[in-house]
């Protein structure tokens, strides 16, 4: 497995686009750190997001994960290339003629999505940290650790996605078509998402009426 892992980060880190995606996803999301410390003047008010409450604990856990799912984009499109290239570059037929059972390929792309997806929580988590001992108003073990769970959450989304990331590179095997098949797929969701919530209101509120009218006409 670390064979099969070190040559897939070998691929990645010789490829001068995938290795300049992934290191803006991390200096984006390090420099969140730095802009807080800033302070904004806008029409002559003066703020800075460290004072406004957004890297207090337990917020700081909804607001920074939250805040990285958007970046994953960059990622993405990493491990889009990182299927699309085998195919562009005949290296998966190289690597079929060196020994290399098909399992393996698949195993390697799988395990260096699963690196990327821990990683990027380890990453997340040490910054939560430090803006959170830094700037937060609670120090308590209790309240820091309050919705630590986003973080287990972020892990899994992240999973999720990039084992879709691959799914979609060899499914379609061009880098463009996936993406714009992943951007589709996005707004396709968040529509679904917005219908999902519109739908358990109403039938929440349709549940309370009823509730209601049968407690009045008791």
């Amino acid at each position: 497995m670390k064979r099969l892992l070190a040559i897939e980060l070998q691929k990645i880190w010789k490829n001068k686009a995938s290795r300049v995606l992934t290191i803006t996803y991390f200096v984006l999301i390090a420099l969140l750190a730095l802009v807080s410390s800033f302070d904004f003047n806008i029409v002559g008010i003066k703020f800075r997001l460290a004072d406004i409450g957004l890297f207090n604990f337990p917020f700081i856990w909804h607001a920074l994960t939250y805040t990285a799912a958007v970046l994953k984009l960059f990622l993405a499109i990493v491990i889009v290339s990182m299927i699309s290239n085998e195919y562009s570059y005949g290296t998966l037929k190289q690597n079929l003629i060196d020994g290399m059972s098909k399992k393996e390929f698949l195993l390697s792309k799988f395990l260096t999505a699963g690196l990327f997806a821990i990683i990027s929580t380890v990453f997340i988590f040490a910054v939560i940290m430090i803006l959170g001992l830094s700037f937060s108003s609670y120090n308590e073990a209790s309240i820091i650790f309050k919705d630590g769970d986003y973080l287990l959450a972020f892990f899994v989304k992240l999973l999720g996605f990039f084992s879709f990331c691959l799914f979609l590179g060899i499914l379609v095997k061009r880098s463009a078509f996936a993406l714009g098949f992943l951007v589709i797929w996005n707004i396709v969701e968040f529509f679904i998402g917005i219908g999902f919530r519109y739908l358990f209101q109403h039938r929440m509120k349709f549940r309370s009426n009823c509730t209601a009218f049968c407690l009045w006409n008791q």
